[in-house]
């Protein structure tokens, strides 16, 4: 394997990473989106104490979106340098993404969505 090989298969390594972060800190977000309104019923608090909380929320996943669509265009410009170079990455364990929607649960570490780029 040659020193660009290795090199392309490392940035392959990071970008996938990166993008199944992503994919579980959205995820993750969504969940407390969703249960914030119960959890305010179950302590008793009216929908004014988690208001505030669910307007961060809700935020924070607009900014998660726009970051997400930033590494999936990365990934789309490495993979056009990628194919410029002529070099091969292999795809490895590293890279299995199981296919379907990210549903939140338990989990959600473990779970991401297929990009393709």
């Amino acid at each position: 394997m040659s020193d660009r090989d290795i090199a392309a298969a490392r940035v392959a390594d990071i970008i996938n990473e990166a993008e199944r972060a992503m994919d579980a800190a959205m995820a993750r977000a969504s969940q407390l989106l969703t249960e914030l309104p119960a959890l305010q019923g179950q302590a008793g608090l009216n929908g004014a104490w988690a208001q505030p909380a669910v307007a961060s929320v809700c935020a924070a996943l607009n900014d998660m979106t726009g970051a997400r669509a930033s590494l999936i265009s990365a990934h789309k410009s490495l993979s056009a340098v990628q194919r410029k170079l002529g070099v091969t990455v292999a795809e490895g364990t590293s890279n299995d993404k199981p296919d379907g929607p990210i549903r939140p649960s338990a989990d959600l570490a473990d779970t991401v969505v297929r990009l393709r780029a």
